[in-house]
C-alpha cells in the first residue's frame, strides 16, 4: 500500500500557513502541494516546508492513500475545486492547529482548516471546507455553512447561523442569534447587528 500523503491545494500565503500547520500536526507524513500557476518564490517556500510540487490542481489525480485540504481563501473558488476533486475521488482531511481550542461537542466536516489561536465553543457545526483563520472566535451553537471563511480575529457570538460561501472579514463581529446569508461578505472591522440577506456585502459600525 502507498504511503499516506497530505496534499495542500494552493501554494499562496494561506497554503504556506497550512503547510506549517500540517508539519506541526504530522511531522512524519509526506506533504505535497498542487497549484495551477505557483510563483517561483511560493514554490520554493513550499519546498522549504517539505511539500513536494505535484503539478497543477486542474490535472492532479489523487492517489488512493492521499488526503487533501484546499488552502484557497475565496469561497467560490474553493467550492468549485472541491467539486472537481471530489469527482476524481479525492478524500478531504481536517487540520486543527495545536494552539486552537475546539470544544469536544463541536462538529467539523471534511476539509475544515482551523488556524492557531482560534476558539470554537460548544455545539458548533463547521460545514465542509470552512476556514477559520488566526484568532477567530466562534460562539456556542453557531453553524457555519460549507466553504465559508472567517478572517483573522473575526468573532461570531453564540447561536449565529452562517450560510454557505460567506466571507467574514478580519476583526468583524456578528452579534448573538443573527443569520448571515449564503455568499455574504462582511467587511473588515464591521459590527453586524441585524440579519444579512444572502449575497449582500455589508461594512461599517453598525454594518450596512
Amino acid at each position: 500500500m502507498s504511503r499516506r500523503r497530505l496534499v495542500i491545494i494552493g501554494a499562496g500565503g494561506f497554503g504556506r500557513e497550512v503547510a506549517e500547520i500540517a508539519r506541526l500536526l504530522r511531522p512524519d507524513t509526506e506533504l505535497g502541494f498542487v497549484d495551477d500557476d505557483p510563483h517561483d518564490e511560493a514554490a520554493r517556500l513550499m519546498d522549504e516546508k517539505g511539500a513536494r510540487d505535484l503539478g497543477a490542481a486542474r490535472t492532479w489525480q489523487p492517489d488512493e492513500a492521499d488526503t487533501c485540504v484546499i488552502a484557497i481563501g475565496d469561497p467560490r473558488a474553493r467550492a468549485l475545486l472541491a467539486a472537481a476533486l471530489r469527482a476524481r475521488g479525492a478524500a478531504f482531511d481536517v487540520l486543527v492547529h495545536p494552539d486552537a481550542t475546539v470544544a469536544r461537542s463541536a462538529t467539523l466536516h471534511p476539509g475544515v482548516i482551523v488556524a492557531p489561536g482560534v476558539r470554537v465553543s460548544a455545539d458548533v457545526v463547521l460545514g465542509q471546507h470552512v476556514h477559520l483563520d488566526q484568532n477567530a472566535t466562534v460562539g456556542h451553537d453557531t453553524t457555519i455553512g460549507a466553504y465559508s471563511r472567517l478572517n483573522p480575529a473575526a468573532c461570531l457570538s453564540g447561536a449565529v447561523a452562517v450560510g454557505e460561501g460567506a466571507y467574514v472579514g478580519a476583526a468583524a463581529v456578528v452579534l448573538q442569534g443573527l443569520t448571515i446569508g449564503a455568499e455574504c461578505v462582511i467587511g473588515a472591522g464591521a459590527v453586524v447587528v441585524r440579519d444579512v440577506e444572502p449575497g449582500t456585502t455589508v461594512k461599517g459600525v453598525p454594518a450596512r
